[in-house]
């Protein structure tokens, strides 16, 4: 059941499209909200173990009844009109609407978004609709979403938005502290780290899916699969145990979504960009076993539309001989994607259960790497494993590997089973659909297939939190036939750059920078930006750590003024058993050294037996303790040996101080805004100050100039070429984006 609440968020000024100018809503237009209150199993939910072999749920559908035309608010503006409604669902970790009817007019656009817009998901346009009515929409974190439509006025169609259901995130899986980053174990390896510096394609390819099955909604992984004809019909391959042995509903099937590129930029863990969804798919073939004994647990569905980027499509090899080596991509507990390695040669397995088929699996052992040891957990489900070739071999069921426990395997359905072993019909088997030309190809290389000369820019860095005087590399991954690059690093030197990179910047003031990256091609031009990308400490702070006898006891985190874990170590990393047999008698001292921003953090201890670091009340002869130093070696928090008893955990707070300004966004010195950026006809800028209007192209050539006189000031640039130009106002500059 839900309320309508009689009170109003914010309001808000809204960019509808590209070619349209910002739609202001002026403090008389407010936005309506709907509540729904926690549910209230959601801590039994949270008590539940997340099993590998299983889906990883996050969420429980939650019942509802709104629809465009008798919820939020319609509102008359200049070229149109629009619908806006907020939905709240009390302490969520995030909200995925789910539509039984989802109709939107041939000029219709649909935005979903957090309040602060930090998250924005659109435009949903008529290419979204289904002959089913069917759609669901991906997470949007926090406990509220904004839903805004625009309509010209020129459309004679009405929306139409049923939602019946949504999910209700009631796991850390996508955004802010519940990031579905930094949700998986620490034992993980980010995909964007050198470990994948070789396997770009197949991270193009590796996808996270979202799965509604009965009340519950969850996470595995998949992949884009290439089939002979090589017509890039959009297949993704997963297993049968997410889609639950083939019994998942049609309607269930229409509203999966699938997340393509959902990694981060660098090898730490940072905000994701350029993140791709589809919704829908139809089945076409799975083995019905769910990955038990004799069953090599595969799923395979056509998406209902094409991906909105350019994606990779995977390779396979069907052939039973086992890989040297290799990689699994994969997102688990819905995290940014990770990246296992092997380096051994796979061996048959059986599948799960009891039972003497060990034809129908390959069984893998995973291999330490310079940045972890990649393993795998709920959600990896249904990943790809790649061959030395960098070809598909198999898909995850499950395993006994954890970064508990790295020496242990995981096993993986055989394509070379699932390709014509499992039945004769042709919904059992991959070969009428990978094979669809009967070449009878036992190994086929994957494809692009958007080879299109319309550019895309992107980029990736190797770190995102660097200290002073520390350097970053970026790289190109725009798609198109890009004739032009041009880069922007405001704090960095250099501070602009030019083609493909990699190029490495040097930052030597602390701060917080953007980064932006501009490609030209032969039929447009595109712009890639990340505020707050690269954030350079000045604080060098040291952690001395002696642990006691049993170190793998204790682990232990630093957080951030807002809770975010910046540095940690987990159970295990200290030498030291449980028992007298296994402890470390001779503890050494480790130190630690990191780099923070200025601000307050709160260092947490935990001692897994409960004891703290008192090792001498046992038959170890010492107790642990450590200390924190600032730069200048004054000591910030320290724990004596007297107090080493502290039980479960304690927690010791310090602040840090460089004096120095932590935000630096850009050398402007004057702060004004452009829009609409990009543009095809004309921009504004806005500043409370007048001045001198210039603009530049690309070979420094001034292309017009003008004197600023009011608040907003209109600029007609139609007559001029699309690409990119320089907008300098009273020694400032930003890019424009003419289309």
């Amino acid at each position: 059941m839900y309320k309508l609440i009689v009170t109003f968020l914010l309001s808000f000024n809204f960019l509808i499209a590209q070619n349209i100018q910002s739609i202001f809503l002026d403090s008389a237009n407010k936005i309506p909200l709907l509540t729904f209150d926690k549910p209230t199993d959601i801590q039994e939910l949270l008590n539940q173990e997340v099993v590998k072999g299983q889906m990883f749920n996050f969420g429980k559908f939650v019942l509802c009844d709104i629809s465009s035309s008798e919820h939020g608010l319609w509102t008359e503006v200049d070229g149109g009109k629009v619908w806006t409604l907020a939905i709240e669902a009390k302490n969520a970790k995030g909200i995925s609407l789910y539509y039984d009817d989802f109709w939107i007019p041939s000029s219709g656009e649909l935005y979903i978004y957090n309040p602060m817009q930090t998250q924005k998901i659109g435009p949903f346009t008529s290419k979204h609709n289904h002959n089913s009515g069917l759609f669901a929409t991906e997470v949007i974190h926090g406990e509220i979403l904004v839903l805004e439509y625009f309509q010209p006025e020129y459309e004679i169609n009405d929306l139409k938005l049923s939602i019946n259901r949504f999910a209700y995130a009631y796991r850390d899986i996508s955004g802010g502290q519940l990031n579905g980053y930094n949700s998986s174990d620490e034992c993980q390896v980010n995909a964007n780290c050198s470990e994948g510096n070789t396997w770009e394609n197949q991270k193009m390819s590796t996808c996270r899916i979202q799965i509604g099955s009965g009340w519950n909604v969850g996470l595995c992984s998949g992949a884009l699969i290439n089939n002979t004809l090589n017509n890039c019909t959009p297949y993704v391959i997963s297993a049968d145990h997410c889609f639950s042995g083939g019994d998942i509903s049609v309607n269930g099937l229409n509203q999966s979504i699938f997340y393509f590129n959902y990694r981060s930029v660098a090898c730490n863990n940072s905000v994701p960009n350029n993140t791709y969804s589809v919704t829908g798919c139809t089945k076409k073939a799975n083995s019905g076993g769910e990955g038990n004994v004799g069953d090599p647990d595969f799923f395979l569905v056509e998406l209902n539309s094409y991906p909105d980027f350019n994606p990779f499509f995977s390779g396979w090899n069907r052939s039973n001989i086992p890989a040297t080596s290799g990689v699994s991509i994969h997102h688990p507990s819905g995290d940014i994607m990770k990246i296992s390695t092997y380096t051994n040669t796979l061996s048959s397995a059986s599948g799960l259960g009891f039972g003497n088929d060990n034809t129908t699996h390959w069984r893998v052992f995973w291999s330490e790497t310079p940045n972890g040891h990649g393993v795998t957990e709920g959600g990896s489900s249904g990943s790809p494993i790649f061959n030395q070739n960098g070809l598909l071999t198999g898909v995850l069921t499950g395993g006994s590997s954890f970064c508990t426990a790295t020496n242990q395997s995981d096993i993986y359905g055989k394509i070379w089973h699932a390709w014509d072993q499992v039945g004769n019909s042709n919904n059992q088997q991959l070969k009428p659909w990978l094979d669809p030309a009967n070449t009878n190809a036992v190994t086929l290389n994957g494809i692009y297939c958007n080879q299109s000369a319309t550019v895309t820019a992107a980029f990736t860095s190797s770190e995102t939190n660097v200290c002073l005087n520390s350097y970053v590399t970026f790289s190109s991954i725009s798609s198109g036939e890009v004739t032009d690059y041009s880069w922007e690093f405001p704090g960095g030197t250099p501070s602009f750059a030019t083609g493909l990179g990699p190029h490495n910047i040097t930052y030597n003031s602390p701060g917080v920078y953007d980064v932006s990256l501009s490609v030209t091609g032969t039929e447009n031009s595109d712009q890639y930006s990340i505020n707050d990308h690269i954030k350079v400490a000045a604080n060098l702070v040291e952690l001395d750590f002696l642990p006691d006898c049993y170190g793998q006891e204790t682990s232990w985190e630093l957080q951030n003024a807002n809770g975010q874990v910046v540095y940690s170590v987990a159970n295990g990393y200290y030498p030291g058993g449980n028992t007298a047999q296994d402890m470390e008698p001779n503890p050494e001292n480790i130190i630690e050294n990191w780099c923070l921003m200025d601000g307050c953090y709160k260092f947490v201890v935990e001692d897994e037996y409960g004891d703290g670091l008192y090792g001498s009340q046992h038959t170890c002869e010492f107790d642990g303790d450590f200390t924190i130093y600032d730069n200048d070696d004054n000591i910030l928090v320290e724990l004596n040996e007297p107090n080493s008893d502290f039980g479960d955990d304690i927690s010791l707070n310090f602040c840090v101080e460089s004096g120095l300004s932590t935000s630096n966004h850009s050398t402007n010195t004057t702060q004004f805004d452009l829009f609409p950026n990009p543009t095809y006809a004309a921009f504004v800028l806005e500043s409370k100050i007048n001045g001198q209007i210039k603009i530049y192209n690309t070979i420094l050539q001034v292309v017009h100039s003008s004197v600023k006189n009011d608040f907003k000031h209109s600029i007609d640039i139609q007559d001029l070429d699309a690409g990119i130009y320089l907008i300098e106002f009273n020694n400032s500059i930003k890019k424009l984006l003419k289309q």
